[in-house]
């Protein structure tokens, strides 16, 4: 028999469209429902399931903590989701009340509390759902880089290493279930690693990295596949389930979610009645160009998103600071603003995190080290990637690069991706330890974070006594229009 599985995963609380670069809109919970409508009626087998990241990053998230997007999921009728690192976000009693108030299971084998905590029971590791006479067990993971978590949640959860839980899912729910699937919150590279190290797994449904798989990557005989953030696109999975077999991928798409589906009226009119509760809208500046904070856009390049945000921290700090640094994963919306009015929502989405940024002073050998940092996932569009203002940097991607421990904050090998970076025109010696900069950095990114650990070597390490988006007001209100046109400052030589 056959069974459809609908996935989303990364939705962030973009509970409306989306505009893509021609201007149509993609997505929505109101299309969303609509697809699955239609895709239950024509497949009785079917199942619907989330890879988590349901809500953190929208302007619903700041002004109601994620309860629009619970309930939306809940009147979806939702099958199983995964916990997302950012559905930990508010802390630990809004993800107590939004656990309480999901109609669903909601799954992580890796991450528990100790008994008496408020999280101790608050999710399972595994759930196993019957559909068609097939016993379909679901269990998941969350990564465990733990600077990703609010302080209160480090300080109390257990974590267990991802292969050994995967082995011990697999071995316990094989003698459970026809087919065993890991909905997974642990990216691309955490899934790849899992199905290289552990057999058994019929399909992994991937979370956390945004950029959707178009093809499943079959690894070790294991199929991974993805939606994208911010909901604009669902994956729909057939498989091939026969007594005394292994589940058999028969067929994976990924569905954009544009205006062929009608917005459903019920879910249309619960969304609308969210809006109306949302605080006013205000205009805050302008900005000139577009600003494209889509994964495969601003992981990628050069790009408006990151100039915008550097240009703005160089101009707010002034003769204090030489450079300015951010990494991608800390701007959000997965959409291009138009040029124009910019609002206090927009930069909820666009910044959505309470950030303050980190003042230090590093040596010009390690800035070679945070610029290789960021160039070595280059051509994968991923949030490490690094923006800047102050430099010219050219970096050659057929080179090696940079390698780290994912496990342990030390360095596998230097990478040789940074081709020369110049300031104020001239060349840095990236070998002269006296060499100092005054940077600013986004305050994740400063704290030694996605990958950036050599900062906490940095001297006069300090925190901004504003936040990240307070600097993007000032910028807005003094400078605007802004223009974050792409002028250079990062040149990619595409392995010529």
């Amino acid at each position: 028999m056959q069974i459809i599985i609908l996935h989303s995963n990364d939705t962030h609380g973009q509970l409306m469209p989306l505009p893509t670069e021609n201007g149509a809109l993609l997505g929505g919970y109101a299309r969303r429902a609509t697809f699955i409508r239609q895709q239950r009626t024509a497949h009785p087998h079917l199942l619907l399931v989330d890879a988590g990241d349901f809500y953190q990053g929208t302007r619903f998230w700041h002004a109601f903590r994620g309860e629009p997007d619970i309930r939306l999921m809940n009147m979806l009728r939702y099958d199983v989701g995964a916990l997302g690192n950012h559905d930990c976000d508010g802390g630990i009693g809004v993800l107590a009340d939004r656990l309480r108030q999901a109609d669903f299971p909601i799954l992580c084998a890796n991450m528990m509390f100790p008994p008496g905590h408020p999280l101790a029971d608050a999710w399972q590791p595994s759930v196993i759902k019957t559909i068609g006479g097939v016993r379909v067990a679901f269990f998941s993971m969350l990564i465990d880089a733990m600077q990703l978590y609010p302080t209160e949640f480090q300080t109390a959860v257990r974590v267990e290493d991802a292969i050994a839980t995967a082995r011990r899912m697999v071995s316990l729910l094989r003698a459970q279930a026809d087919v065993v699937i890991h909905l997974s919150h642990l990216g691309q590279l955490g899934d790849v690693a899992v199905a290289e190290a552990v057999s058994g797994i019929d399909l992994i449904i991937g979370g956390h990295t945004h950029l959707p798989l178009e093809k499943p990557l079959v690894i070790n005989g294991t199929p991974i596949v993805r939606a994208i953030a911010g909901g604009q696109l669902m994956g729909r999975v057939t498989l091939d389930v026969s007594p005394g077999e292994s589940a058999r991928l028969a067929d994976y798409r990924l569905v954009p979610l544009d205006d062929s589906f009608a917005d459903d009226p019920a879910i249309a009119a619960e969304i609308g009645r969210w809006r109306a509760k949302l605080p006013p809208e205000r205009v805050l500046g302008q900005i000139a160009v577009p600003i494209d904070t889509r994964s495969q856009v601003k992981g990628a390049g050069e790009s408006t998103a990151g100039n915008f945000f550097t240009d703005a921290m160089r101009a707010y700090f002034g003769d204090a600071v030489e450079l300015a640094f951010v990494h991608m994963g800390t701007l959000r919306g997965d959409r291009i603003y138009p040029a124009g009015d910019f609002t206090n929502h927009d930069l909820s989405e666009y910044h959505p995190f309470d950030n303050h940024p980190m003042l230090m002073e590093i040596s010009a050998p390690q800035l070679k080290t945070i610029l290789e940092r960021g160039a070595s996932a280059l051509p994968y569009t991923v949030g490490t990637f690094l923006s800047q203002a102050g430099l010219k940097v050219v970096i050659d991607p057929s080179r090696p690069p940079m390698q780290i421990d994912p496990h342990h904050p030390r360095i596998l090998s230097p990478g040789e991706r940074i081709v020369r970076a110049e300031f104020h025109g001239e060349p840095v010696d990236f070998t002269d330890e006296s060499r100092i900069f005054r940077i600013v950095t986004d305050g994740y990114m400063g704290r030694g974070g996605a990958g950036y650990f050599v900062l906490k070597n940095a001297r006069n390490i300090r925190k901004a006594d504003v936040s990240g988006s307070t600097v993007l007001k000032w910028y807005l209100e003094n400078f605007s229009p802004v223009n974050p046109a792409i002028d250079g400052r990062i040149v990619i030589l595409n392995g010529e």
